[in-house]
């Protein structure tokens, strides 16, 4: 079975609690928008705000304050249920 393995194995490294990083605030909304299959013009006008401020964001260029940071936290954590409550407000 070893026998199988690429002869670059021992190169790549094992991903665990020890090497990989927890998401930025970024990385959160990227795969909270991912999860929910929304558009970025979707995502924005879920969370108020311009697709503009989304792409910033997303690409880093800014990042969102308090209540923004907060919200985001929040979609990652619960993206369905967020979505939802969002959507009826």
């Amino acid at each position: 079975m070893v026998d199988d393995l690429p002869d670059d194995w021992d190169d790549n490294p094992e991903w665990d609690d020890t090497n990989s990083s927890p998401l930025d605030i970024s990385g959160m909304l990227t795969v909270a928008r991912a999860r929910l299959g929304l558009t970025q013009q979707a995502a924005a006008d879920l969370l108020g705000i311009s697709v503009a401020t989304l792409r910033n964001w997303e690409q880093r260029r800014t990042e969102p304050e308090g209540p923004g940071r907060v919200l985001i936290r929040l979609l990652y954590a619960h993206p369905e249920e967020i979505r939802a409550w969002l959507s009826a407000a």
